[in-house]
């Protein structure tokens, strides 16, 4: 989801206290701010409620300001914050209230070929093997430094090669990547 949050403040010499402790002290002549701030997320739709909650507090709107917006009582805004009874158009229409855009990205499973399966088991095995590893703690070292995303990658390479000098491959990535085994 992009998250765009973008607006412009008429600032006068006497603005009200809400936005005094919201943006600090304004200088006393009439001035324009412009903030923008662009953040991508990637939100599951069973979260999407304590994303709007979380933004509904930090614009300092009460759920019966946010409901008044988009014509609604407080006890749906509290329903929706609870992440029940959300379909698109709601969540569209309560992250305008906002000042947020929303994009829906709807993306299908990768599909695994399994002998890609049974060679990144072997090499993993082999790897623990030879680092003196459990199969579990190579797996999360493998993980965390990006050398399963890179058997996965070069697949049609590496399984070419030997285990040992895959093995070898994988330690030099993960060096890359701030691994500490040598």
């Amino acid at each position: 989801m992009l998250k765009k949050v973008a607006f412009g403040l008429k600032c006068y010499a006497d603005p009200s206290k809400k936005m005094q402790k919201q943006f600090g002290k304004f200088p006393k002549q009439e001035t324009f701010y412009t903030f923008t701030k662009k953040i991508i997320m990637t939100v599951q739709i069973d979260k999407i409620g304590l994303l709007i909650r979380e933004e509904r507090v930090r614009c300092g709107m009460t759920q019966e300001e946010l409901g008044i917006k988009i014509g609604v009582g407080k006890a749906q805004i509290s329903k929706i914050e609870s992440g029940k009874g959300l379909t698109i158009k709601t969540i569209n229409k309560v992250l305008a209230a906002l000042n947020l855009s929303t994009t829906v990205r709807l993306a299908g499973k990768k599909s695994i070929d399994k002998r890609i399966v049974g060679y990144v088991v072997a090499v993993i095995n082999e790897f623990a093997k030879t680092y003196n590893l459990t199969v579990r703690e190579a797996s999360n070292y493998l993980h965390h430094h990006k050398g399963l995303e890179f058997l996965e990658e070069h697949y049609e390479a590496e399984h070419l090669l030997s285990i040992e000098d895959s093995v070898q491959d994988l330690a030099r990535i993960c060096r890359n990547q701030g691994g500490g085994i040598v």
